[in-house]
């Protein structure tokens, strides 16, 4: 099952703090209109081409990169008082004038861009080998003396050390890491696909990139990356698959981004579920993951649907990003950005979760979070299977399950308030104890029977 919720933040609060009020008068009289409601969708630039690039500005702000012709690819920033403006219901309008503009071929598709704590800018453009730079100092655009082994260029992003550019190409399916002191290129990560795109890194330097041909997302942790690379990383020896769509799920997995609490999104332009999603899929999930190493699903991820009626119009997500705790999307079919606020960070979730399990109950106990709290059965740790809504406000039990299957618990609380928080706990390994007098033994493997003599204690 898909597990929808709504992901919000008072942005009323938000406005204060950036110096908006509510309602503010303006030159002519005009007015910002009311606060869009918490949890919907809304457009925050319209008219900007067919968009291929988004992220952070580093001052609050948010740079666009989106083809409109085959002469122009316009690079826009997007103002944190702009950003704030179209969180009140006004998109901006009209649209910053670009700080540059590149050539462009219709052969285009996603484009990376970041910004070096000194601000210069760095981005791809996917109809040639090129990194281009942008100086704001001078305003001036230049390329990377670069002697590139790439073929097409999508995906790009800084180090958070700040001393290595890595990007991928759609075409070898490989992704490179450029030293920006000596311009040394090392291929760090080749894959089977052909069509790797947007890249991010999270807290802990761990880098991940979207392969769109196999409908996954591939990790390459920060051990990998730190080491002296012989050879190139290969998915299941230097990297991991950690969410596999598969047949499934979807068939236009491009965007990729992740918040301060560890949370990864996907952008899927082409849903098999029959409309364009975006997929959250949890820190804590994440962490299994890397743990068993057995990929995320689809129907594991948390769905933020971008198809209903308080959605503008999303059908094409595309390029994602996170800026000040909101998810900016990238609206490839409708030449616009639209943006969803987040959970709030700032509420706890709730601690001390601890999963125990004895035979075929699984129970689940905590303190802390906001009622009310929903409790979620996760088959082979992050299949959602089942939920028991409305719990005690301090434990949860499932009963009847398989002895052999591994099973964790997912508590949401707060569900169908504005600030849903979740937590996962996961039980022991599972297994079968058999006792005689005071011995006792352990078997793990399914199908397991106790010995002539002994019986079973679970």
């Amino acid at each position: 099952m898909n597990v929808r919720r709504a992901l919000t933040c008072s942005l009323g609060a938000l406005a204060i703090s950036l110096g908006f009020p509510v309602v503010a008068s303006a030159a002519g009289g005009s007015q910002l209109g009311a606060v869009t409601t918490p949890g919907d969708w809304y457009t925050v630039a319209n008219n900007i081409g067919q968009s291929y690039g988004l992220a952070p500005d580093g001052n609050g702000g948010l740079l666009s990169y989106s083809y409109v012709s085959d002469s122009a690819s316009p690079l826009y920033d997007f103002s944190g008082a702009q950003l704030t403006q179209a969180a009140f219901s006004q998109p901006v309008q009209p649209l910053p004038a670009p700080l540059t503009t590149t050539g462009a071929t219709s052969g285009q598709w996603d484009a990376g861009i970041a910004v070096s704590s000194g601000g210069t800018i760095y981005f791809t453009n996917s109809s040639d080998a090129n990194i281009y730079t942008y100086d704001p100092a001078t305003s001036t655009t230049a390329t990377l003396p670069l002697e590139t082994p790439w073929n097409t260029l999508s995906g790009l992003v800084l180090s958070p050390d700040g001393q290595y550019l890595y990007v991928s190409d759609q075409v070898t399916g490989d992704v490179y890491r450029v030293d920006l002191a000596t311009h040394a290129i090392t291929t760090v990560l080749t894959t089977s696909g052909d069509d790797l795109q947007q890249m991010v890194f999270d807290g802990s330097g761990d880098l991940f990139v979207v392969d769109q041909s196999s409908n996954q997302v591939d990790e390459i942790p920060a051990s990998t990356l730190a080491s002296t690379l012989a050879s190139p990383a290969t998915v299941g020896n230097g990297a991991q698959v950690v969410i596999d769509w598969g047949a499934g799920g979807s068939n236009g997995l491009t965007g990729l981004a992740i918040d301060a609490a560890g949370n990864l999104y996907s952008g899927d332009y082409s849903s098999n579920a029959g409309y364009p999603s975006i997929v959250m899929v949890t820190a804590a999930q994440l962490a299994q993951v890397e743990t068993i190493g057995i990929p995320a699903s689809f129907v594991n991820g948390e769905l933020i649907d971008v198809a209903d009626s308080s959605t503008p119009a999303v059908n094409g997500p595309q390029p994602l990003t996170v800026v000040n705790n909101t998810l900016y999307v990238g609206n490839y079919s409708g030449n616009n950005i639209v943006a969803v606020a987040l959970a709030d960070l700032s509420l706890s979730h709730p601690q001390s979760l601890v999963a125990t399990r004895t035979g075929s109950t699984l129970s689940l106990t905590w303190s802390g979070g906001q009622a009310p709290y929903r409790c979620v059965l996760l088959l082979g740790y992050h299949d959602p299977t089942g939920f028991a809504q409305n719990t005690s406000t301090t434990s949860c039990t499932f009963t009847g399950l398989s002895l052999f299957i591994p099973y964790g618990v997912q508590v949401i609380t707060g569900y169908g308030t504005p600030f849903a928080n979740s937590s996962v706990a996961f039980a022991p390994a599972p297994g079968l104890t058999c006792a005689r007098g005071s011995a006792t033994r352990h078997y793990t493997v399914a199908g397991s029977v106790c010995p002539r003599g002994w019986h079973a204690t679970t």
